[in-house]
């Protein structure tokens, strides 16, 4: 039996009720990396007496509708912020998510150091993001934030990652914002060749490892290293390949373990996945699925890096880029 491949793209104007378009195609995409879900959307303006005529504005409401299930449910819904016309009579709205207002607010906040999550939660009050889940974090350094609401969550990730290695994410679900190591799921999808897969690849790269991390002091006065932290084994088999990291005075007697901590981080062989498969609603950027690929070893669980969801009259196919980090031993 095949799935229930039916979608709907709807338009609403401030005030005036919902309006079903026609639509050539659909693409529906996210990454861990961005702050936005887009949907961008293909229709035309009268093709034929059987088209009726599109009316749509920068500023209205876009929504994807899925009948996979059989009930209408919402993939997407977000403002229309880029809109393309030609003399063919194509249209082209793009719309993005609230992930839109994390990237057009810039903050500013001055904190002396303080738990990740009470700083992270005061930035979205400031500029008005409902705010979903975030739990307890650790401690953040002391810093003074002048940039756009989303570079200014990332830094902060970034900084925890660096000082714990704990990996936090920051995703938007149902018009709220949430923070946490893991998107929240209630079933794991299974992809394997010979039934959805359409093809998969993989590679490994060390193009961004690092075998050793030098701390340095931040005065003038004394540039001498602090503490050195060296992998041998990989200095062996790669090659030295160091990362200086410059710490502030009340600070150098962390030195150890920022560079023990550091290396973890930096010490390791990439590796990355992509497959395509036929399209499931439930899976984007930060779930997690389980893929079998005889041919690239993929056999496993993975988490979802990035997706494109392509979908048209009848059908709907996805593109998913998975991440996986070893060891680089």
């Amino acid at each position: 039996m095949q799935p229930n491949y039916r979608y709907e793209i709807r338009i609403q104007k401030p005030g005036k009720t919902a309006q079903r378009i026609p639509f050539t195609e659909a693409t529906w995409s996210g990454s861990r990396q961005e702050a936005k879900r887009t949907l961008a959307v293909k229709t035309n303006r009268g093709r034929d007496k059987f088209w009726p005529k599109i009316d749509v504005e920068e500023g209205d409401l876009m929504e994807l509708i899925s009948y996979f299930s059989g009930a209408p449910r919402s993939l997407f819904a977000g403002m229309i912020v880029d809109l393309g016309k030609t003399s063919k009579g194509d249209i082209n709205p793009v719309a993005y998510d609230l992930g839109f207002y994390l990237l057009n607010n810039d903050v500013v906040e001055v904190t002396t150091g303080e738990r990740s999550d009470v700083l992270l939660t005061r930035m979205f009050q400031q500029v008005g993001i409902p705010i979903g889940q975030i739990g307890p974090m650790p401690y953040v350094e002391k810093q003074v934030i002048r940039k756009s609401l989303w570079d200014a969550v990332v830094d902060i990730l970034n900084q925890v990652y660096r000082s714990s290695g704990i990996r936090y994410w920051c995703w938007l679900e149902q018009g709220k914002v949430f923070v946490g190591t893991q998107r929240g799921q209630t079933k794991q999808w299974k992809i394997s060749q010979g039934t959805s897969l359409l093809d998969a690849s993989r590679k490994r790269s060390i193009s961004e490892m690092r075998t050793a991390v030098r701390v340095v002091g931040s005065d003038n006065e004394s540039s001498a290293i602090l503490y050195e932290q060296v992998d041998q084994t990989n200095v062996k088999r790669y090659g030295k390949m160091v990362k200086v990291i410059e710490v502030q005075d009340e600070k150098k007697g962390t030195a150890s373990s920022l560079a023990k901590q550091e290396l973890s981080n930096l010490n390791k062989v990439k590796e990355e996945a992509s497959i395509s498969s036929l399209g499931i609603d439930d899976i984007i950027a930060g779930t997690k699925i389980e893929v079998y690929e005889e041919i690239t070893e993929l056999n496993g669980i993975y988490t979802v890096w990035g997706d494109s969801h392509t979908i048209r009259p009848g059908y709907h196919e996805m593109k998913l880029q998975l991440q996986m980090e070893v060891s680089g031993t």
